[in-house]
């Protein structure tokens, strides 16, 4: 109605301004004009109307008309009794179901397209709607009990009232790795950090079953916990707890413990205590340093490389001039020459031989003078070698006929010079160093251990060398690699010896420094406060806070200790709230009953 009531507005605007320019075509044309624009637009806006009812429509009905098609298809079998192909009725031909398909219900037909099963398909049989009549709240936690609406996607264990995946007493390989601290033979909620069987929000029906208890008389009602594990009730029951075990200590109000002073601190695993620590002194890795000399005399003739320069293998050092060299050269092209002359006499001798024509006697000794050539070419050739030549400058010698004094020196291996004692112009004899090459991608940590400590230090134990700070050298890890067999009579320390890698050549040989032990088998333990622990019949325990004001002594295994800190072995975990300090506190709410202040009953 608003758009014909604006075209009858400008309808009429366009006739005023017509009349007045008396012109009549254009009136016409105008009209017609917006008589088509109307009726387009009352077009297109039921067009509209239709295609979105259409749309609505469409999404349900397609997958009914599509089986409704398939249904009719003659190349295919229909299973009336439910409703699907003959070739999808897992229910009538169990032979066609999918191996290790064992998680579905095999006695109803399972939706590949929408993934549920068929009478729970709503897109696929709309009619199943009418039969809900209505929905199931979800519960927020994982472990529902049996009767509560269960995932159809999991296996649910009615035994122990979780899902299959979920429950480690029938699946014990479903447990955690490392996950010993928790009773194997107890589910744990996940959600509330408890036992399954003691989680009220999860189980309300556990509720009942403590009220239960509580009349039977196994529960304190003094100090709301159970008998056997009121510490307060029964401190004897310390006696018989083993490691991990503890015994419940519940205070007066949750103030109690701050007016004690109680403090706790959550643990975390660390890194070894450094009492197993030893002085070193970094040095070169002796498997990695050469001192490179000379095997003939003679004069520097060219010195290439500096200290401090980096050289790869075979690298060329320096030149010597030797007269030597230049004899042995010498030697090695006349023993070629005669080498030569001796063969070709050989090979006449023995052709002559073979014809007859030739004696015996001069056929072997042709034979024993090519013999003796042919050694003696031999030996002056091991004698270059040996002074350092390669055989491709010998080859080149034997092209080229010279017999120069020019003997070049060679890195042994790619390393870094640390020492140079050579001068252009100076005599070298055989046996002097040149030069001293080292790999400082690796360095030597001479250990001093004191004999009280030799027990916890063996050939291939991890270890962190530290260093002076003002050095700006981060903590670098290595292996022991060496002991000695004796102990230094002066100083009673045995001599030892790690590998430490010195990638960026932060080490310098000389250097000083402290090296800590860090053996796998002490790296594992936990270190706690030293006041923390206290003893009860002679046995270690320390107090884990489980609330306000309910703690817990636990027994534990303990290591070694110093001052300050002790290192406990078994019956803590990482993320426990300990008591750092009013350890002493607590031991004697512990021990309440044994002078004469226990509980009410």
């Amino acid at each position: 109605m608003r758009l014909v009531n604006h075209l009858i507005i400008y309808v009429y605007h366009l006739k005023k301004e017509i009349v007045m320019k008396k012109n009549s075509k254009f009136l016409i044309f105008n009209m017609i004009l917006l008589i088509g624009v109307f009726l387009s637009a009352s077009l297109l806006s039921q067009f509209k109307s239709e295609r979105a009812y259409a749309d609505q429509t469409e999404e349900t009905s397609l997958t009914k008309n599509q089986k409704e098609e398939d249904k009719q298809n003659p190349k295919r079998l229909w299973c009336n009794a439910h409703s699907v192909y003959e070739d999808e009725c897992y229910i009538c031909h169990p032979e066609l179901r999918p191996e290790g398909d064992t998680i579905r219900d095999p006695s109803r037909l399972w939706c590949n397209q929408h993934s549920v099963y068929e009478d729970e398909c709503f897109i696929c049989h709309p009619e199943l709607k009418s039969k809900v009549a209505a929905d199931v709240e979800t519960p927020t936690h994982d472990h529902r009990p049996a009767e509560a609406v269960q995932n159809p996607k999991r296996l649910w264990c009615n035994e122990h009232g979780v899902y299959e995946d979920e429950c480690y007493i029938c699946h014990p390989e479903l447990r955690p790795e490392g996950d010993t601290i928790r009773d194997p033979n107890r589910l744990w909620c996940n959600v509330h950090s408890v036992y399954e069987d003691e989680c009220y929000i999860c189980r309300p029906g556990l509720k009942s079953k403590k009220s239960e208890e509580q009349s039977a008389g196994l529960y304190c009602k003094e100090h709301e916990v159970y008998e056997s594990e009121c510490g307060i009730c029964h401190p004897e029951l310390s006696n018989s707890l083993s490691i991990g075990q503890g015994l419940k200590i519940r205070l007066e109000s949750p103030e109690s413990a701050v007016k004690a002073g109680i403090i706790t601190n959550v643990l975390s695993r660390g890194e070894t205590m450094p009492r197993f620590t030893v002085l070193s002194r970094v040095i070169y890795n002796q498997n990695r340093f050469a001192h490179i000399t000379s095997l003939a005399s003679g004069i520097f003739q060219k010195v290439l490389v500096d200290v401090g320069a980096f050289v790869s293998e075979d690298e060329v050092l320096v030149e010597i001039a030797s007269p030597d060299v230049a004899r042995i050269k010498a030697e090695y092209l006349t023993a070629l020459t005669n080498k030569r002359l001796k063969k070709l006499v050989f090979e006449r001798e023995e052709k002559l031989f073979n014809k007859k024509v030739a004696s015996q006697h001069e056929y072997q000794r042709a034979r024993a003078e090519y013999d003796i050539a042919r050694n003696n070419t031999n030996t002056t050739h091991q004698q270059l070698l040996n002074f350092g030549l390669s055989e491709d400058e010998i080859q080149d010698i034997e092209e080229t006929q010279t017999s120069t004094s020019t003997l070049p020196i060679r890195a042994s291996f790619s390393g870094t010079i640390v020492e140079r004692h050579a001068v252009v112009g100076e005599f070298v004899k055989p046996g002097n160093v040149i030069f001293s090459l080292v790999d400082l991608s690796t360095m030597w940590l001479e250990l001093s251990i004191p004999e009280n400590n030799l027990p916890f230090f063996k050939v291939g134990d991890k270890v962190e060398a530290s260093f002076n700070k003002e050095y700006g050298i981060n903590k670098i890890q290595g292996f022991i690699t060496w002991l000695a067999s004796n102990i230094d009579e002066e100083s009673r320390m045995l001599k030892g010896r790690a590998v430490v890698k010195n990638p960026d050549a932060f080490l310098k040989h000389g250097m000083f420094g402290e090296v800590q032990l860090l053996s796998q088998h002490y790296s594992k333990k936990i270190n706690v406060p030293a006041k923390s622990v206290q003893r009860l019949d002679g046995k270690n325990f320390v107090f884990i806070k489980l609330s306000d004001d309910l703690f817990e002594a636990r027994r534990v295994e303990t290591g070694e200790s110093d001052k300050e800190n002790i290192e406990i072995f078994k019956g803590l975990s990482p993320l426990d709230e300990l008591v750092v300090d009013g350890s002493f506190t607590l031991k004697s709410e512990l021990l309440k009953s044994k002078f004469g202040e226990g509980c009410a009953h």
